[in-house]
């Protein structure tokens, strides 16, 4: 999975066709990610605003994509530390739920406007 955001995040960067969102392309309505790439790409580019109103949730997606692309490179012993701080995070604070229910009030207020 971080292979295939790495990749299509690169290819994005590169200028080069990347895969277009198969939810838009079968229904014709945007899924709750849809433009995150491009916010993604205009927030490493600094800027910030043309990001934020792309998609505001890029800041959370490129955070969580370098945080596991740097946890995959570490050695065994660090990338499982790390881990097992996640997992404690997440279950006693229920982040990913959270930041999931925010996604979606987030794409229903897209669709409504």
């Amino acid at each position: 999975m971080v292979g295939a955001g790495v990749l299509h995040f690169g290819l994005s960067l590169a200028g080069l066709p990347a895969w277009s969102c198969p939810i838009l392309a079968a229904t014709g309505v945007p899924c709750p990610g849809c433009g995150l790439t491009r916010a993604c790409m205009e927030l490493i580019r600094g800027d910030f605003s043309s990001s934020f109103h792309t998609h505001a949730f890029a800041p959370i997606f490129l955070s969580a994509l370098l945080l596991m692309v740097v946890t995959l490179l570490l050695p065994e012993t660090q990338r499982i530390d790390i881990i097992t701080k996640i997992t404690r995070l997440e279950t006693r604070t229920g982040v990913t739920a959270w930041v999931l229910c925010f996604l979606m009030l987030y794409w229903a207020a897209r669709l409504i406007a």
